[in-house]
């Protein structure tokens, strides 16, 4: 079938379900975070090293933007002395992932609340007073 036999010369107007949409259309994107952390027995965090990767898809699109923003707010609040972060974006076989309104920052936020959780979880302690804790840095 010749392509140009089935061009009419007017618009055309698409329009995709859901599903069709979300397999086209890129999304927020997904983070991995792989992290150690030292801390005292009081709950105060010493030392962290965070290994972030951010899933761009199939092109760069803002990704590395996207990525500079968690990294940037991956302490969130917290007074850490001493943190080691790298980042990477990986190109994997989805469609292009791209920025929403908070454009990284609360992937990276969430790696710090979720750590600090990890840490009052092993520390038998309440989540609160561990963050009480590292801000008592300050």
């Amino acid at each position: 079938m010749n392509l140009d036999s089935c061009r009419h010369g007017v618009p055309v107007r698409c329009m995709l379900d859901r599903d069709e949409d979300m397999a086209v259309s890129g999304t927020r994107h997904p983070f991995y975070c792989k992290y150690k952390t030292g801390y005292m027995k009081d709950g105060r965090v010493t030392t962290m090293q965070l290994d972030i990767y951010n899933n761009g898809g199939n092109s760069l699109d803002l990704s590395s933007n996207v990525l500079e923003r968690a990294v940037f707010s991956s302490d969130n609040a917290y007074n850490i002395p001493n943190w080691d972060i790298r980042g990477k974006v990986c190109r994997t076989n989805v469609p292009s992932n791209t920025a929403f309104r908070g454009f990284g920052g609360p992937q990276g936020m969430m790696f710090c609340e979720n750590i600090m959780d990890t840490i009052a979880d092993k520390l038998n302690m309440d989540p609160i007073k561990v963050r009480i804790a590292i801000l008592q840095l300050c």
